[in-house]
């Protein structure tokens, strides 16, 4: 007998649940020993009301999500509408009160999370498909969740803990859905009241939770055996959770949910390079780019390889329909919404299915609003369950035909999917391995070359070999000009090419990408000290080892601009102009830096080196005795500088 007619787990719930579970767990069980990365700083360790623990909860409920972040107003709406998803984040807050930032709690929240997820999507499916399929609803069941589960294109979404929000959205929604299910079943009103509860925790999680204002309906008649008019009716609960979520966001984020484009490019993807200047895609430059990621995440589900977490300009190019692939999506699209109405009656789970894939889908590819990307792999997680839905049918079809066959293929296919899900979670460990892997694929991103840029400097104060550190920095060089060359106007891109320079003692480049920071930002302030830093160490530099105390004087001058109260930079000029023998300069700057610190030994120090140079050694032991008064030992640390 055939393993999948044999009697046992393919007919028994209980087991499927126990197997589901266990796969689903066992499949990100090597996240427990990660880091926290990429976006989980957002929501977790770099949020200030986050890390208050459940002092800064009720902020996360009355600010946009991005607002602990980036801890100052107006930044947190850079992508258009802004973001209100805060039940992950008071999540977060509350573990955070008791384990602080511990990532293998949290990694162990998201896999029992994406677990749950698999066992109650088993429940809902089985028993909404049931009125329909009768026992085969058992099986297509289990095994729609079995690929659902092991799909590789979830691992952003379970690997990075700021994923737990489309879990939570999923996982509430199922749950509203099994509510329904109630109400309709036993006929009572307060099962649509959990129901409707249920979606607004869904919708609290993250807005595309709103999907199933249609989903839920539309399940209801077209597999539970619910008329039109019912389905309709109970979609009026689905209403109330909707119109309170948006209340709520509104008032945090205002009216107008679907705001201007922005135009920066990495918040607005549809922006291009024209004339020395950023200008809009035409249209169909927009809706042919659109329809390509489209078909871009149909071969990902069926062939989830390359991943990667980053598909920022230009990683997906610029499309028009001149090409064949998106004029192939636009066709393909609408043979599915077409499907939707041919299947309506023939074959309602198709419909369903198709509706489950298209409308969550169609949130996030920017055909209703701009969501600040491309595409991502997260925006499949609730789409998928329309595509393993699909999947599973397809394999129902063929087992009655050709069991062995089908079983055969359905093992395949659930063997590499768990392969290749486990081992890209290991590109998740840290942001340090998961950048630098993606990007080997993401090559023409701007935002990934950025990241490369940013993490291989960072990493830099961890290495002592100075080999290596040379190596970080060209590298690090390399990728951060090639994300400015992707985006003319990256300004981080910029600020941080300017600290490689910086780190390599090339001081004119540095403060050149610091200056052009400034043309466009003049109140950047990270820009702004680190110019004033390269003039400085810069100056220091061409004092000390290109002997040009001039130069230095200069670059100091224009230093003390930025930062005029600051001792160092003008004890360095003091001393420059004492290297040219403008010695009433030099006593003036060092008064000025005694006048403001009267227990500088340095500042003393100085004194007592400028009055030996004019020759006034009555004065300079004077001078000398100050700064020994405030450090015994500062002859001798001047030896040994001089040694």
């Amino acid at each position: 007998m055939s393993l999948l007619n044999s009697a046992g787990i393919w007919d028994n719930p209980i087991k499927q649940t126990w197997v589901l579970v266990i796969l689903s767990l066992g499949l990100y069980i090597n996240t427990l020993m990660h880091d926290f990365a990429v976006d989980d700083g957002i929501v977790i360790t770099k949020n200030e009301y986050v890390t208050r623990g459940f002092g800064g909860i009720w902020d996360l409920l009355t600010k946009d999500t991005f607002r602990g972040f980036f801890k100052k107003e107006g930044k947190d709406k850079l992508v258009a509408g802004g973001r209100y998803r805060p039940l992950t984040p008071v999540a977060f807050a509350i573990v955070y009160e008791f384990v602080g930032a511990t990532p293998a709690v949290y990694h162990l929240l998201s896999m029992g999370l994406y677990a749950l997820v698999c066992m109650l999507l088993l429940k809902l499916l089985q028993r909404l498909l049931r009125p329909r399929l009768g026992e085969s609803a058992i099986w297509l069941g289990f095994v729609a969740c079995l690929i659902f589960a092991a799909h590789p294109v979830h691992t952003e979404v379970v690997a990075n803990i700021k994923g737990m929000d489309e879990t939570a959205a999923l996982l509430f929604s199922v749950l509203a859905f099994q509510y329904f299910l109630n109400g309709i079943d036993r006929k009572r009103n307060l099962d649509f009241w959990f129901g409707s509860v249920f979606l607004f925790l869904g919708l609290m999680s993250k807005e595309n939770a709103v999907s199933f204002v249609v989903l839920i309906p539309a399940g209801l008649w077209l597999l539970y055996g619910q008329s039109f008019g019912t389905a309709l009716r109970t979609g009026f609960w689905l209403t109330i959770p909707v119109i309170l979520f948006l209340f709520i966001r509104a008032q945090i984020l205002g009216w107008n949910p679907i705001a201007g484009e922005s135009g920066e490019l990495m918040n607005n993807p549809f922006l291009k390079f024209s004339n020395g200047t950023y200008v809009l895609f035409s249209s169909a430059e927009r809706y042919a780019t659109i329809f390509y990621t489209l078909i871009r995440y149909i071969g990902l589900l069926f062939f989830p390889h390359p991943l990667t977490y980053d598909y920022y300009p230009r990683h997906i190019a610029i499309q028009n329909f001149s090409s064949l692939l998106p004029i192939l999506s636009v066709l393909l699209h609408l043979a599915m919404l077409a499907g939707i109405f041919i299947f309506q009656k023939r074959n309602p789970l198709l419909s369903l299915a198709l509706l489950w894939y298209l409308i969550p889908l169609s949130l996030v590819c920017n055909l209703v609003f701009p969501i600040g990307t491309f595409m991502g792999e997260r925006f499949l997680f609730m789409p998928s369950v329309g595509f393993s839905l699909i999947a599973a049918w397809g394999l129902l079809q063929l087992k009655n035909k050709n069991t062995n066959l089908a079983f055969g293929i359905f093992v395949i296919v659930l063997v590499l999917f768990a392969i290749k899900t486990v081992t890209r979670n290991q590109d998740w460990k840290n942001d340090f391995t998961l950048i630098l892997h993606d990007a080997k694929i993401s090559k023409n991103s701007a935002k990934i070359n950025n990241a490369v840029g940013g993490i291989l400097l960072d990493n830099i104060k961890n290495k002592k070999d100075s080999l290596t550190i040379k190596n970080y920095i060209a590298s690090a060089k390399a990728h951060l000009n090639r994300a400015i060359e992707l985006h003319p106007f990256y300004f981080d891109a910029y600020n941080l090419l300017g600290n490689a320079h910086f780190m390599a003692r090339e001081y004119d480049q540095a403060i050149s990408k610091y200056e052009f920071v400034l043309r466009y930002l003049p109140d950047d302030a990270e820009a702004l000290n680190n110019l004033h830093l390269s003039l400085r160490e810069g100056a220091r530099y061409k004092g000390m080892s290109q002997n040009d105390p001039r130069g230095a004087i200069a670059w100091l001058d224009r230093a003390l601009q930025l930062k005029p109260d600051d001792d160092e930079t003008l004890s360095l000029l003091g001393v420059a102009h004492g290297v040219i023998g403008s010695y009433d300069k030099a006593l003036e700057i060092f008064g000025r830096v005694i006048a403001r610190n009267p227990t500088n030994p340095e500042a003393h120090f100085n004194l007592y080196l400028t009055y030996m140079n004019m020759g006034d050694s009555i004065r300079a032991q004077a001078a000398l005795a100050e700064a020994q008064k405030y450090n015994p030992d500062i002859l001798k640390k001047f030896n040994g500088q001089q040694k």
